[in-house]
Formats: structure tokens, sequence, C-alpha cells
């Protein structure tokens, strides 16, 4: 099965883009030339950063493997038993990730003001294509 990633980060003005950049590249092992940065302009007309990354199906299958293996206990069991309101029609993966957590240089999930991650499974044509079945097993793999 062949993945890929697409990660979104909203910078607010009052924080230091350059080290959500370095962490991206610390924490995920996301190399810095990847990361694309555009500004936008804030409801209040405040300046915004939208951070971007797409990465391809060897990053995408490690950044999957290093977020989970790095979850603690308690958030891996809270995910598993909801697990399905993690995925959509077309078995695409959603998780929010706390960015204040992976400034200071961890993983932990959150809803609010999160690292928004899709891992996108790419159909393959008379394939057994299982990957919220490969997630489970990511989940549970001691």
């Amino acid at each position: 099965m062949t993945l890929s990633t697409s990660i979104n980060i909203v910078a607010h003005a009052t924080e230091d883009v350059p080290k959500i950049l370095q962490k991206m590249n610390d924490v995920f092992s996301i190399p810095t030339e990847k990361i694309l940065v555009s500004s936008a302009e804030g409801h209040w007309g405040n300046e915004i950063s939208l951070i971007k990354v797409d990465c391809d199906h060897n990053e995408s299958q490690e950044l999957l493997e290093r977020i989970i293996t790095n979850l603690k206990i308690a958030e891996k069991k809270n995910l598993l038993q909801s697990i399905s309101n993690s995925f959509d029609e077309k078995d695409n993966f959603y998780i929010r990730l706390n960015k204040q957590s992976m400034c200071k240089g961890s993983i932990s999930l959150s809803e609010h003001d999160s690292i928004r991650i899709r891992f996108k499974p790419i159909k393959e044509f008379n394939k057994n294509n299982k990957f919220k079945d490969h997630v489970i097993r990511l989940f549970t793999k001691k």
C-alpha cells in the first residue's frame, strides 16, 4: 500500500515560525526544504503563516509510525477506542497534534491550535487496501 501525507499548521504573528520549522525537522524528521510557508491575513487583520508539507510514501510511513510510537499510552487507548472517527469515507486517516508540545520536543494529541495531518492511502488496483487495519495494528503493536 502506498501512502501520502499532508501536514498543515497555522502559525499566528506571535509565534516563532523558524522555531516551528526547526521543531518539525527535529520531532518529525521533515527536511526544512520540504516545508512551504505562505502568509495570510487573519480575521482581525493580523498576519498568519500557513505552513504546509507534503510527504511521499517513505516519509509518510515513517511519520505515521513515529507519531503512534511516541503518543502516551492513554492517548493511544483513547484514540483507538474512537478510531473510526479518525477515518473518512475514502479511508484517509486524520490526526491532530499539539503544536506547543511539538515545540517542546514531544508528540501529543490536541483539538485546539493543532497540527492537522492527513494520511492518504493510494489505492492500488487488485490489491488488498486495508489501511485502517494497518493503522490499528500500529496502535496495538507492543
